[in-house]
């Protein structure tokens, strides 16, 4: 449309988004579920809380986390309920802070979304095929599936597999929302059926059935008699030390480790214009996502304790992770492979494992356009990263973008040592988080133009306002969680160099919110004038 129809199409790129209403109460659910990844999690939990936090209770570690989601949650619940607009933390941002500010917040979470994309096609890879090919190989000792699932690891054929697994979700995204929130449904039931299987498999063993399925098998492939006690015997004298009570400070270290999936709970934010009966879907779908995946996890683990026991899977971990000792893959699909004795179980919990990271993939993708249209319709971005296909409406541009930006992503952590250790970018969304929270405290009180007309703005919680209450609570939350990841080297930390990649990303949004800014001047158009509105639907 022309720029010359009138002020208001002067503010906005169009006077409607072309993004439509098309995600129910379940489909927000299944999307956030989806996002936390409760295979992944269960996986990154075992394999890193017994490895590096010895002692650390991995019970009580994910119910902390619960419920420190469960208040972030709230917060940007109360957010969506006020905005329900698509561009998660950009759209509340740039109504109350500085528009430069919301657009740097906003690409600094985005980036990191768009990395643990690959990350996660990295871990499909690394969790799922490649512990599936293993075993394969150890049952019926063939070299060549051995040799397959160590293949599939080195870095050209992870780039390539992975980028395509990058390509094919940008492909589904491009065939409309609709579409995308089917093949959700089916994933995610695949998913919830391997971890089914999972949990029937440890239900039906013993930690005495294991270790001697586990000795029987790996004894001659790991040239040890005995291997359970012998990876045991050599984690410990590598260093790994546990006394057997519960060290509560590595406790709360180790909740960094269900935390960082948990935080794909809150994850329809980014999709708050397309959502039906937002405030009641938006609860939902937060807090449902949060408990379902905290249950399933509490589950998995005790039983996962019981029938492979804590020094073990402390030890092999350890010793793998560190290159000591006696070493074998302690992913818990090879193990509840090795308990069954059977290539079948290993293949279907591992692909349960790999519908549940595939389900990261999209929608943090879906995360990182939903932000750039945001950008482009408050016209802080090229317009053209706002095309909305007028039959699948679905922003085509900014998902070519997103999906060549994940696949360079996939090329720096594949390639290179630096990139493929910048966790510390999970933890600067986080602080991103905080101070969007941060900002919803005061939003009734600065913006009582737009407060007053949401469905909460008269709940009240001790007669202050419930968004007030809310983002205070997600707020101390998400800093909370900040400075756990910040003081843990194993979760996130805060290496020097890493540190500077984040002010880098930092610097770059600014300028391109400056470089914007004076191009749209150039145009005529006055940029701050959208942040005064609330952004068209």
């Amino acid at each position: 449309m022309s720029e010359d129809t009138g002020g208001e199409q002067r503010i906005f790129l169009r006077k409607a988004s072309g993004l439509i209403r098309t995600a129910s109460g379940l489909d927000t659910f299944i999307y956030n579920l989806g996002l936390v990844s409760v295979g992944l999690g269960v996986a990154s939990i075992m394999l890193y809380g017994p490895a590096f936090y010895p002692g650390g209770d991995l019970i009580w570690a994910c119910l902390l986390a619960a419920a420190m989601m469960c208040c972030i949650a709230f917060g940007f619940i109360t957010w969506s309920t006020t905005l329900p607009r698509s561009g998660g933390i950009y759209v509340f941002a740039s109504r109350i802070l500085p528009p430069g500010l919301a657009l740097t917040l906003s690409l600094v979470e985005i980036t990191a979304w768009l990395f643990y994309c690959a990350i996660a096609a990295y871990w499909i890879i690394l969790l799922g095929i490649s512990p599936a090919f293993t075993f394969i190989g150890y049952l019926t000792g063939s070299d060549a599936w051995v040799n397959a699932g160590a293949w599939v690891l080195e870095p050209w054929p992870t780039f390539i597999i992975g980028s395509a697994i990058l390509i094919l979700s940008g492909i589904i995204l491009s065939s409309g929302m609709r579409f995308y929130l089917a093949t959700q449904r089916f994933v995610l039931s695949a998913a919830i059926l391997g971890s089914i299987l999972l949990i029937a498999v440890l239900m039906g063993g013993s930690n005495e059935e294991f270790i001697a399925s586990f000795n029987t098998l790996m004894s001659p492939i790991l040239e040890t008699k005995e291997p359970y006690q012998a990876i045991i015997a050599s984690g410990k004298e590598a260093g790994w030390g546990w006394d057997g009570n519960i060290d509560w400070n590595q406790t709360w270290l180790v909740s960094n480790w269900p935390f960082l999936p948990l935080i794909g709970a809150a994850f329809s934010i980014a999709i708050g214009g397309e959502v039906k009966s937002v405030e009641k879907s938006q609860t939902y779908g937060m807090l449902g996502a949060i408990i379902l995946a905290t249950i399933i996890w509490v589950i998995t683990i005790t039983l996962c304790l019981d029938v492979f026991g804590y020094e073990f899977l402390g030890t092999a971990a350890f010793n793998l992770l560190t290159g000591v000792g006696v070493q074998v893959d302690p992913t818990i699909t090879l193990l509840a492979g090795v308990l069954t004795g059977s290539a079948v179980v290993c293949v279907l919990v591992s692909l349960g494992f790999i519908f549940w990271m595939w389900m990261w993939i999209p929608g943090m993708q879906t995360f990182g356009v939903r932000a750039i249209v945001a950008w482009s319709f408050d016209r802080i971005a090229p317009e053209a990263w706002a095309t909305i296909s007028p039959t699948r409406h679905t922003p085509v541009v900014a998902i070519i973008v997103s999906t060549l930006v994940t696949i360079v992503f996939m090329a720096l952590f594949v390639f290179t040592d630096f990139f493929s250790a910048i966790v510390i970018l999970i933890e600067a969304a986080v602080l991103a988080w905080s101070i969007v929270l941060g900002a919803g405290i005061f939003f009734p009180y600065l913006r009582p133009q737009i407060y007053e007309k949401s469905p909460i703005a008269t709940k009240k919680i001790m007669g202050l306002p419930m968004m007030t209450v809310a983002c205070t609570l997600g707020c101390a939350a998400a800093q909370f969680y900040f400075w756990t990841l910040y003081l843990d080297p194993s979760a996130a930390g805060h290496d020097p160099q890493q540190v500077a990649i984040v002010g880098g990303v930092f610097v770059i949004g600014l300028v391109f919110y400056s470089v914007m800014k004076q191009i749209r001047k150039a145009q005529g158009i006055d940029v701050t004038l959208a942040f005064k509105e609330i952004p068209i639907e």
